[in-house]
């Protein structure tokens, strides 16, 4: 059991300080001079920016977060000093930690758990305007997201270990979503000028190819006991789980010996599916500032759905059996995914076949509604701010993170530096730090994951290289006067 405990925790601390994207990387979505990266946020954005072409060369955004396990006393900057040494509590039995030492423990407390991850490279892009109005231009980006939520505080490793052999609980509904998906897009905006101000729309339409994905689901609330350190019995189980087999199919693994061998991967695609961004702004401006006075938002983003039809199964425990004792010794000799799957179901089900009732399947992408405010007090100053709610269309759904964050900057042309104060899922704010030099866009929204020793529950950061030119006669303007002939000003290093 100690060797799993340990195998648990570097699993979960590797996956944190590896692999953790910041879906919304509001340090540099609110900036005016940061071309298709505000489009993420809304796409009606671009239109309104004082840019009038943007080639985006590339970036890289990450974000992580979980409150089942941590790395004791530690940061970022901690870790790389100290990587390759890493020991489990378990180990140390109540003993201080050898010096150096990066120390994986599991928290003990009574509130439902979750694990995210999510990861984006956004790949080259162009945008241009046209005749100042209509704003064009594609986009390439590839993602990967996993999320499991609500887990209820009973399958807590340390709350499980205690339950006592013979003694029944009940579990409530949960569920895990993952996937892993390239999305090729093209960008129309259109700007509406008035007296006072714009009037902007924009739209992203995407074609989307997805990789591994998957999802596992309780629906209903079951009572579980413990029987044995090994063995659990479960009443009326109501679990539904799908996924992707190209890959696991080509895993094999001897628990006797406790080895495994993932053969050789392939890249392959199991489904495609059509999503949409869409969204519309607002700006106000008066002659006390150049540029807008304030600016307003509405956009919904990722309106789409996943639909796996290659490589692809469902796997329900429909009808439902009055119990199941499940037990790890069943699964000893299995070796691999389909044995495990048949296993379960001539155990569960009488029939080794019997929990398979589909070779496609569908869940949602991480859709959302966002609003944003941005109000300039004083030449380069701003207050910006973003709301970003998730919502699901399907029964299963990748979980986009919830978000209220308010951001203070300065911003010009040239330069720009912000310090997003964000809230996550309605949770413990956290202070981030962003910038921009020239062309390159970089930040975190957890600036304290770096530089701060405390326990370690995950991290973000981003960023971004673009080339892009200003509308100079609305720049120097302050966008109150429009030329009708576009002059290109590229900044120079």
């Amino acid at each position: 059991m100690g060797k799993f405990k340990l195998f648990l925790l570097g699993a979960i601390s590797f996956l944190l300080s590896q692999t953790a994207f910041s879906q919304e990387q509001l340090g540099i979505r609110l900036d005016n001079y940061t071309g298709m990266d505000q489009a993420w946020l809304n796409p009606a954005f671009v239109a309104a920016s004082p840019l009038t072409f943007d080639i985006h060369l590339g970036g890289l955004g990450m974000f992580g977060e979980n409150n089942y396990a941590f790395i004791r006393n530690t940061s970022i900057l901690d870790m790389a000093k100290n990587s390759g040494k890493f020991m489990s509590a378990f180990d140390l039995d109540g003993a201080p930690a050898p010096k150096g030492y990066l120390v994986g423990d599991i928290y003990d407390n009574p509130n439902k758990k979750f694990l995210k991850f999510t990861t984006t490279f956004t790949g080259p892009s162009l945008m241009f305007k046209i005749a100042e109005k209509h704003s064009v231009g594609v986009f390439t980006n590839m993602r990967a997201a996993f999320s499991v939520t609500k887990i209820p505080e009973v399958l807590g490793f340390l709350e499980y270990d205690r339950k006592k052999y013979g003694e029944s609980f009940e579990v409530s509904p949960f569920e895990a979503a993952g996937a892993i998906w390239n999305e090729t897009g093209i960008h129309y905006g259109f700007d509406i000028e008035k007296s006072n101000g714009h009037i902007s729309f924009g739209a992203h339409l995407k074609y989307n190819s997805f990789l591994e994905s998957g999802f596992i689901g309780i629906q209903d609330n079951l009572t579980v006991t413990k029987i044995s350190k090994d063995s659990t019995l479960i009443n009326n189980p109501a679990v539904e789980f799908a996924i992707t087999t190209g890959n696991l199919n080509r895993v094999s693994f001897d628990a006797n010996n406790k080895s495994v061998d993932i053969g050789k991967p392939s890249i392959d695609f199991y489904g495609h599916g059509v999503s949409a961004d869409l969204g519309a702004s607002i700006q106000i401006e008066d002659n006390e500032v150049e540029g807008y006075r304030w600016k307003a938002g509405f956009s919904v983003l990722d309106f789409g759905m996943i639909n796996i039809k290659k490589k692809a199964e469902f796997h329900t425990s429909s009808p439902i059996p009055a119990d199941y004792m499940f037990t790890l010794e069943d699964l000893q000799d299995a070796k691999n995914l389909k044995e495990i799957e048949q296993t379960i179901s001539q155990n569960a089900l009488g029939n080794p076949n019997a929990s398979l009732k589909a070779k496609t399947f569908k869940m949602g992408l991480p859709s959302a509604i966002s609003l944003q405010g941005d109000y300039q007090f004083i030449q380069n100053i701003y207050v910006g701010g973003a709301l970003v709610q998730p919502f699901g269309l399907s029964r299963y759904n990748l979980t986009r993170t919830a978000i209220l964050a308010v951001s203070p900057r300065f911003e010009n042309r040239y330069f720009s530096l912000s310090a997003p104060i964000v809230l996550r899922d309605w949770k413990s704010p956290r202070m981030g730090l962003a910038g921009r030099l020239g062309f390159i866009s970089f930040g975190t929204d957890n600036i304290g994951s770096f530089i701060r020793k405390k326990d370690f529950t995950g991290t973000d950061f981003y960023f971004s290289v673009s080339l892009n030119a200003v509308n100079l006669p609305k720049f120097l303007s302050g966008g109150r006067k429009r030329s009708r002939r576009s002059t290109l000003g590229c900044y120079g290093f």
